[in-house]
């Protein structure tokens, strides 16, 4: 490993740790809220809500302000972080998976949970999976209405390299289901899950030929017993993260994905947690989540393993605003992305900039801050370096080595220059140093998929992050040569699978 030797003297405030090599594998919690936006934390400037749990992360290890989820909506991000691979190269190259889609990830790809087995792990992932499940073309499939939820659900989370899989294949989709390994809890032969799919002929699959054509309306009929009311969710889920690291195995550490709930819609939380804030139901949502992580955090230390544990906190993607809930939030001054423009599925700041704190007592220095450019795309590039494990040639096409800003040490390696994003309508951006250029006239989000193009304004959007966060002065015609190589940059990117990973500003 890198950076950890016999012995390691770490510079934290005035003093120094020795670390043992006997660290070299800590546990791992890695904890992906669902649509948190980049202010709505407490410790990241909110002023209208409290999250102390998420804040003592911050307070006790590293707060970093330029990470990027490189997809601005659900699927992609969790497939972005398990393979290091941007999503937009697969089949399904914008949007979101849905109940008869099958697995994103190909079995035979190598994932971040394939490398902390690799390393002796037990891996478990607990909460949302959101990337398919089944095959086209073999048992238990159907070309009309995807995986038979009555069957084995696999491949799946088990396939791709966890051990343990607690979890919903999504969040407000149906159905509204929760699947232990290859089963969904609480079938009964008597009523049996029935997926009814739209008719129209528009809306046909061919992943054969790596398209998707259209997002069919499917309803949902049966599987009574299955169901899941979403008050309780969030505590379900913990209890099962709460549990996992207290029954942990003994003999080897553990890698636990804990990908949250919230605060994605419905915003409908436990209801002790009702009235609990003062921006209404949209902070109550946030109060909730907060406490879910304070949980899972006491029970770390409960169990003595805080100083052996690395707890990374993050998010899919960035947050919602246009959502009635969230507009009674913003009435009473707390904006989920503040300071940035846009929101979730668009290309903007507000869309893909999200929220990362990382804390390991002893080996991440407490109360700092980093600003390097990272990538929810980088997580797998990173740990690999810390294993100091050679990644196949075929594997994190797009993943770039964090291991240095993590830690707070000086690392000679190469750090990440460029980044490309996608919004939910498959518009693309790159951002190249402190460059970003958008290939179009707005964010690509999903309500603005109609909106015409304007022949009075440019055709594409250029600004300059370092003076201009809020993205709201479009230099494209000013620069017209900065628009010309950074969209000869991106299409390097999109023609070549490693293109953009090592683009020198």
């Amino acid at each position: 490993m890198r950076f950890l030797f016999t012995f390691l003297m770490l510079t934290i405030g005035t003093g120094f740790v020795a670390v043992s090599a006997e660290s070299d594998h800590p546990n791992v919690v890695f904890i992906l809220a669902d649509d948190l936006g980049y202010g709505d934390l407490s410790c990241y400037g909110a002023t209208k809500i409290s999250t102390p749990n998420i804040d003592s992360l911050a307070r006790d290890g590293r707060r970093f302000t330029d990470v990027y989820s490189p997809s601005s909506v659900c699927t992609p991000s969790r497939y972005n972080l398990m393979t290091g691979r941007y999503a937009w190269r697969t089949w399904i190259q914008s949007g979101t998976a849905w109940a008869y889609d099958p697995l994103l990830i190909n079995p035979e790809r190598f994932t971040l949970a394939d490398l902390f087995k690799s390393q002796g792990y037990a891996t478990a992932l607990v909460g949302k999976w959101h990337l398919g499940f089944g095959t086209p073309g073999m048992p238990g499939w159907s070309d009309v209405v995807g995986p038979d939820y009555n069957d084995d659900l696999k491949p799946g989370p088990l396939e791709v390299g966890f051990d343990y899989f607690w979890g919903f294949p999504h969040v407000s989709q149906l159905p509204h289901i929760i699947i232990e390994n290859h089963r969904v809890l609480g079938l009964s032969s008597d009523d049996p899950i029935r997926i009814v799919p739209d008719k129209r002929p528009e809306h046909r699959l061919d992943y054969r030929n790596r398209t998707r054509i259209g997002a069919a309306n499917l309803q949902v009929q049966g599987g009574e017993s299955t169901r899941y009311e979403h008050d309780e969710l969030s505590d379900r889920l913990t209890d099962q993260a709460v549990q996992y690291i207290r029954q942990r195995p003994d003999d080897k550490p553990f890698f636990l994905y804990l990908a949250h709930r919230n605060v994605h819609g419905p915003l409908i939380p436990a209801p002790r947690f009702n009235g609990q804030s003062s921006i209404g139901q949209y902070g109550d949502f946030l109060l909730e989540f907060d406490a879910s992580v304070g949980r899972v955090l006491d029970e770390i230390e409960q169990q003595g393993i805080g100083d052996d544990t690395l707890v990374i906190l993050t998010s899919d993607n960035g947050g919602v605003i246009e959502y009635r809930p969230i507009d009674y939030a913003s009435t009473q001054g707390h904006f989920p992305n503040a300071p940035l423009r846009g929101q979730k599925t668009s290309v903007y700041e507000g869309g893909v900039r999200v929220p990362l704190i990382a804390r390991w007592p002893g080996h991440i220095p407490p109360g700092t801050k980093d600003n390097s450019l990272i990538a929810l795309t980088d997580m797998l590039a990173t740990f690999a370096d810390f294993f100091d494990y050679e990644l196949p040639l075929d594997a994190a096409e797009d993943s770039v080595s964090c291991l240095g800003p993590l830690t707070g040490q000086d690392i000679d390696a190469p750090k990440r220059q460029s980044i490309v994003c996608d919004s939910y309508t498959g518009m693309m951006a790159i951002r190249v140093g402190n460059w970003k250029l958008i290939q179009g006239q707005h964010g690509g989000g999903a309500r603005t998929q109609k909106k015409p193009y304007d022949r009075s304004l440019p055709p594409v959007q250029l600004f300059n992050l370092a003076v201009d966060i809020r993205e709201a002065n479009n230099l494209a015609t000013q620069r017209p040569g900065k628009v010309s190589e950074l969209t000869h940059q991106l299409q390097q990117v999109l023609a070549r699978p490693s293109a953009g990973i090592a683009i020198t500003p």
